[in-house]
């Protein structure tokens, strides 16, 4: 978050500004772009702000390989443990 050597784009302000205003948002280009500087700057300013975050990591979700509920269980874990849900919420009844 202190890097010295990040630099802030115009992409940083959007991006923080849409989340904040409840927009659905996502990062899309290609590699070594600063995809994920962009995604862990902006979840710490709106973690120090009191927002919950969470993040899908939609690369490790599956493949055309599983069906559609395995697809769909794994976005709910994803969400279920990145916002530490496990003794407030039955992941299978949610």
């Amino acid at each position: 978050m202190n890097a010295p050597s990040y630099v802030q784009r115009k992409a940083d302000s959007l991006f923080y500004d849409a989340l904040k205003q409840g927009e659905f948002c996502y990062i899309l280009n290609s590699r070594q772009m600063g995809k994920s500087s962009l995604l862990a700057s902006t979840k710490h300013r709106l973690e120090q702000e009191g927002f919950k975050c969470s993040t899908i990591d939609m690369s490790i979700i599956g493949t055309s390989q599983i069906t559609p509920l395995q697809w769909y269980k794994s976005v709910v874990s994803d969400l279920w443990l990145g916002f530490n849900l496990f003794n407030k919420i039955n992941l299978k009844t949610w």
